[in-house]
């Protein structure tokens, strides 16, 4: 045993003496009053030109260098340099698109919402909150109403299969390529309705034809940002027997891409109004 112990003691005063001189036995001022440690890199000192200017010798450092000291934010740099030609039309669009990220956000998939409630559960208080309808597997009843008012389970409860969502009246303009992500792992899901929300395009529909392709059977895109690539995605849902969209009108290309739907899809309906 003493002979295991032997270095040890001789080793413990020069691990002492390096300890008494690290900088976790330093207060706060003798580390401010040492000042930063020159950057080393493979032991050459840091070249100036990689520096940011903010530390180079010789530049003006003001109070608002506090923005750029750390990881400088692009939007704060972008508005400060908007400050002299500041107009009320550059406020008015920085407002709205203050309003669209605040959408986009209020639309995102929640995890832990999915985790308390289940997916079916959560897309209930999703699109019920946003002035949606859903209809739950063998029921001839639409659930909607105000927030405050539905009787919703605030915990997972079996039974709750959704079969139906309405989505006609979704509010600040409709639902977005975000919002549509709570739609995933509805496997009953067999009538949607996406008329007159504006943005949903290709994207959007290309992501419910990877979510709900197998089981969608009804698909109303009336009012939406269509184009060639939204039929290729209606392509992809191969249990879709009715589709509902808006008149291609004199475009060539849309009129050509629903013909050859209808072609390759003899068994499905597509009926433009």
């Amino acid at each position: 045993m003493s002979l295991s112990l032997k270095p040890l003691r001789l080793y413990r005063p020069i691990y002492y003496f390096g300890r008494q001189y690290s900088d976790e036995d330093k207060t706060r001022y003798q580390i401010l009053e040492a000042g930063q440690k020159p950057k080393l890199v493979h032991g050459k000192p840091y070249a100036e030109w990689r520096k940011p200017w903010i530390q180079r010798d010789g530049e003006f450092r003001s109070k608002l260098s506090v923005f750029v000291e750390r990881n400088p934010s692009p939007d704060i740099l972008h508005f400060m340099s908007q400050l002299p030609n500041l107009t009320t039309k550059t406020i008015k669009n920085w407002w709205l698109d203050m309003k669209e990220l605040q959408d986009i956000e209020n639309q995102r998939y929640l995890p832990k919402r999915v985790a308390t409630l289940g997916s079916n559960l959560a897309a209930a208080h999703f699109f019920t909150f946003r002035n949606c309808a859903v209809r739950l597997k063998d029921s001839e009843e639409w659930i909607s109403g105000d927030a405050t008012t539905l009787n919703l389970p605030d915990r997972y409860v079996n039974g709750y299969f959704i079969e139906a969502v309405d989505c006609t009246n979704f509010f600040h303009g409709g639902i977005r390529y975000e919002g549509l992500q709570n739609l995933s792992n509805l496997s009953f899901l067999r009538w949607l309705s996406l008329r007159d929300n504006k943005f949903v395009d290709v994207w959007g529909l290309d992501r419910v034809a990877g979510q709900n392709g197998d089981s969608l059977e009804f698909l109303d895109i009336s009012g939406c940002n269509i184009c060639v690539g939204c039929i290729f995605a209606l392509a992809k849902m191969r249990a879709l027997k009715y589709v509902i969209l808006t008149d291609p009108g004199d475009n060539l290309n849309l009129q050509a891409a629903i013909s050859i739907l209808e072609h390759e899809r003899p068994d499905l309906l597509v009926k433009a109004i």
